[in-house]
């Protein structure tokens, strides 16, 4: 498979062409979609990264002083992420597993349409390839003086709604196009202000909305949280 080298300031990346790699790099270190001027990624921080893809979070957040533990259950995104890795001269523990609200060693990880690989999900059956991959409890990768960012495409939904370790910062899609219960949503984001100072929703049409489905006319079917 042929791959492309990109570069945004001293951040050198490999992206697999006709996958969703090269989107990745675009989203989490062009746009750097996972930070906002609340919301920073701060040296000396210990960030577990729930969805490592190929890279793109840890990178960023290595290159900002912090230090991260991968969590990928792709094996092909586990080797994309070793390479990024090395090409920046970086350090991380990559970790070849799913995490899961549940005690399930095994589960089935549904590959997104088109090579989308970052749409690589748990939960939603995209009518691709799909093969198991390992397992391990959300209990048993974080801890609470973590730094967490997760986009698992649906694995969020019972992950956040078991939770009893709460990190310090955190932030996290939400997939509604995993589930798009309004409802569900709502008791999600009423739970963790019990917990967290600010919680802060990059997209506030979603709670304000009916609790139903979330309608056609919204085209972005996902939302960012950040929690600290």
């Amino acid at each position: 498979m042929k791959v492309k080298s990109l570069q945004h300031g001293s951040i050198k990346f490999q992206a697999r062409g006709n996958t969703s790699d090269e989107k990745t790099f675009d989203e989490v270190i062009v746009r750097n979609v996972y930070e906002k001027k609340y919301f920073r990624i701060k040296p000396k921080e210990h960030w577990i990264d729930l969805g490592g893809n190929v890279g793109a979070f840890s990178v960023n957040a290595i290159n900002k002083g912090a230090t991260t533990d991968i969590y990928e259950p792709d094996p092909f995104n586990c080797k994309m992420i070793e390479r990024n890795l090395k090409l920046n001269n970086m350090d991380a523990n990559i970790h070849n597993v799913a995490v899961v609200a549940n005690d399930k060693k095994k589960m089935t990880l549904y590959v997104g349409n088109n090579m989308q690989v970052w749409r690589n999900s748990l939960y939603k059956n995209w009518g691709n390839q799909k093969f198991t991959v390992d397992c391990i409890h959300f209990s048993e990768a974080v801890h609470k003086e973590d730094c967490v960012k997760m986009d698992i495409e649906g694995a969020e939904m019972p992950i956040l709604e078991a939770m009893e370790i709460f990190p310090k910062k955190m932030v996290f899609e939400w997939s509604f196009d995993i589930d798009g219960n309004v409802a569900r949503y709502k008791d999600l984001i009423d739970k963790l202000k019990t917990q967290y100072e600010n919680v802060i929703e990059q997209d506030k049409r979603f709670y304000n909305l009916p609790d139903y489905t979330v309608p056609n006319r919204f085209i972005v079917k996902a939302n960012n949280i950040y929690c600290y």
